[in-house]
């Protein structure tokens, strides 16, 4: 098992993988700009108890920054703040406490007044919310007999033939090792298909056919062996139980999964039916501009396809906690503790495990274009966070709520960074800008911004992360809102840095 500092690392560097595969679609002309305010909806579906109101409040208000710089007072930003500064149009927001949904509330930006006809029952993307629903679903399957979690799933498939890999009959590829990210099937994720494209079968997805903008699955490392991220695995498996059942992957899961638990605001159909079309909260790029077509769609249903929002995403989380505690009437305590059992490199069938003094808790998180998610519980107190936005720009605002959430309602998890501000010359900075190749297969670029004397870390889909000098024994740089860290090194005069402990060269 890693220590708490390298789990984190690696759960962010799983996550930035995921995203970065997420290709932005191209977009219409800029809105017009209208004030910067913005206030929380009282609409239908939301959950306001009295008692929560003041904690609900502080919450609200009392947003800040992952890096706490030592010997300067602290910023503290509202929600509705937050979101005109990062661009986001609506935020679904649920707070667990002690096993029950405290409060649910939906957050509009008036910056987008087209979006103002959401409520809390409206549908976001989950995205990679997707995968565990998808799994636990499966687990209820493998409980009742009708599955094998271990069994070769070459054995399942009907139309579709495997293509030999590293799998061997001895080691095969199975639904638990696809569940957990070990099937060693080719890693990486899922664009999405404009709505005005046509929607390929699982099976052209799989064989990588034309019209399709993913390649064919292989199995390229033996099961069992590498921890990797890899969607098309999750869509051999939506494959095999389609085959299982005789149905449709949406309908399976409506009566395994999302019945069961009342989530009666999500479904997993692609194209989302006409009849749910106007309660869907439209995704927007990260310079605040909505997608063409409004969303996009996701075939690839068990790994990305679910829409949904925080309070059914609250549901799923706290019939996880109460399976933990011996009280689910769904799942078993022996599954729920299995799943926590099967902890590799701090995570657990795509769960990040962490593990603070008493505190055990399970998180989550989901990138589709136009939409960030997160969920996270605490097994041993029932307490956690679901959030889901419609925004590229979204995932700095979710870490940002699980932070504040952990200081107003004292959690042992997500916790600040204390670091030591640094001062680095312009011209030093100047010459750090340039093209950069990350973990040999990654483009990366660092940019100056001349108005801010600052430099900025670029992803591939366009995400930014203005960069911090801090104190170090090499040349460092942290990200304010998400604690990411940089290093330059002075071995080769500062021509490579090193994120998430691996490094990135400059072209």
């Amino acid at each position: 098992m890693i220590d708490i500092k390298h789990r984190k690392a690696f759960m962010n560097k799983l996550l930035f993988l995921s995203i970065v595969l997420v290709c932005i679609a191209s977009c219409s002309s800029p809105r017009k700009k209208h004030d910067d305010s913005s206030k929380p909806s009282l609409n239908l579906g939301c959950i306001h108890p009295k008692d929560s109101v003041s904690r609900k409040g502080r919450l609200e208000n009392g947003i800040r920054s992952q890096v706490k710089f030592v010997g300067e007072s602290e910023a503290f930003s509202s929600i509705t703040d937050k979101m005109s500064t990062y661009k986001i149009p609506a935020l679904s927001l649920a707070l667990i406490k002690q096993g029950k949904i405290e409060w649910a509330d939906i957050y509009q930006n008036e910056n987008f007044p087209e979006e103002q006809k959401l409520d809390c029952t409206s549908l976001f993307q989950a995205a990679s919310l997707s995968k565990p629903v998808t799994f636990l679903a499966a687990v209820r399957m493998h409980s009742a007999g009708e599955i094998e979690l271990d069994k070769n799933i070459q054995s399942y498939l009907k139309h579709f033939v495997l293509p030999q890999g590293k799998q061997t009959e001895a080691n095969p590829v199975t639904f638990r090792n696809i569940f957990s990210h070990t099937s060693g099937i080719s890693p990486g994720g899922y664009e999405g298909y404009a709505r005005d494209l046509p929607i390929p079968s699982d099976l052209d997805i799989l064989r990588g056919s034309p019209g399709v903008n993913s390649p064919a699955i292989e199995v390229i490392t033996a099961p069992n062996e590498t921890l990797a991220y890899a969607g098309g695995a999750y869509t051999l498996a939506e494959l095999a139980l389609q085959d299982i059942y005789g149905d449709s992957f949406e309908n399976i899961m409506n009566r395994w999964i999302l019945d069961p638990l009342r989530m009666t605001n999500s479904d997993f159909s692609q194209p989302l039916p006409t009849s749910k079309i106007e309660r869907v909260a439209k995704a927007y790029t990260q310079s605040g501009e909505v997608l063409n077509g409004g969303w996009r769609n996701y075939p690839e249903q068990a790994a990305a396809g679910l829409w949904s929002n925080s309070i059914d995403m609250a549901k799923f989380l706290i019939e996880i906690y109460k399976a933990y505690q011996g009280k689910s009437t769904l799942f078993s305590q022996s599954e729920i503790q299995s799943l926590i059992s099967h902890e590799r490199d701090g995570l657990a069938y795509g769960f990040i495990v962490g593990r603070q003094d008493s505190s055990l808790t399970i998180t989550h998180y989901g990138g589709n274009t136009g939409y960030r998610t997160g969920m996270t519980i605490d097994l041993t107190t029932g307490n956690g966070l679901v959030y889901l936005t419609n925004s590229d720009n979204g995932g700095s605002l979710g870490n940002e709520l699980f932070l504040s959430a952990s200081q107003v309602y004292g959690w042992q998890h997500f916790k600040q960074t204390d670091v030591h501000r640094n001062e680095v010359s312009s011209e030093v900075l100047k010459g750090l800008s340039g093209e950069y190749k990350w973990n040999k297969q990654i483009d990366l670029s660092i940019k100056y911004d001349e108005n801010n004397a600052q430099i900025s870390l670029f992803f591939p889909n366009g995400d930014a992360y203005e960069l911090t000098p801090i104190r170090g024994d090499e040349l460092n740089f942290i990200h304010p809102s998400t604690g990411i860290r940089v290093t330059f090194l002075s071995t080769d005069d500062f021509k490579s840095f090193s994120l998430y402990g691996q490094t990135a060269v400059k072209l």
